[in-house]
């Protein structure tokens, strides 16, 4: 078989594992219960269901990888798509979800893959969908619970990136 062939099925058995004890244990990070709209994702693990976090390599589409903070205690965020494998296929649900307890659980903050960046300690986070033009930015002074929008441009706009000041702090 080809290399081609040999990625292409090395790709349908990718997952993502996480651990919390320094890699003593790993298991595969379970699925939110409810969507962004309240609406159920019936995705069980023990259903062999979970959610998978795009990383660095083989991302093609440049989805910004998992993401967090010495400052943010416990605030993660990441792109990802949920079922029995990570999903790399173009078209296919990738959304962008946030962890505010070091990746025990997790919620979707939005349908489209995001870039993201935190401020103040965790206390302001940033985002911008990176993988189409935008008007807008979206923020949150509460962790990700409630989110606002920020017009920053008339007309759309690429954001490729998102920079904060490290050391500066709400007053």
């Amino acid at each position: 078989r080809g290399s081609l062939e040999r990625l292409e099925a090395f790709n349908q058995k990718i997952k993502t594992y996480i651990t919390h004890n320094k890699g003593a244990s790993w298991e595969l990070i379970r699925a939110p219960e409810v969507d962004m709209r309240g609406q159920s994702f019936n995705c069980y693990a023990e259903d062999g269901c979970s959610l998978h976090l795009h990383m660095y390599t083989n991302n093609d589409q440049m989805y910004a990888p998992p993401y967090s903070q010495e400052s943010a205690v416990g605030i993660v965020m990441a792109v990802g798509s949920l079922g029995e494998r990570l999903n790399f296929e173009r078209g296919s649900r990738k959304g962008t979800f946030l962890s505010r307890d070091g990746g025990l659980e997790w919620s979707e903050i939005a349908k489209i893959p995001l870039i993201y960046e935190f401020g103040d300690h965790g206390g302001l986070l940033v985002a911008a969908p990176n993988t189409a033009s935008t008007t807008e930015i979206r923020y949150s002074w509460n962790e990700g619970k409630t989110w606002s929008k920020l017009k920053v441009s008339d007309t759309p706009i690429f954001i490729d990136n998102i920079i904060i000041e490290p050391k500066s702090t709400a007053q």
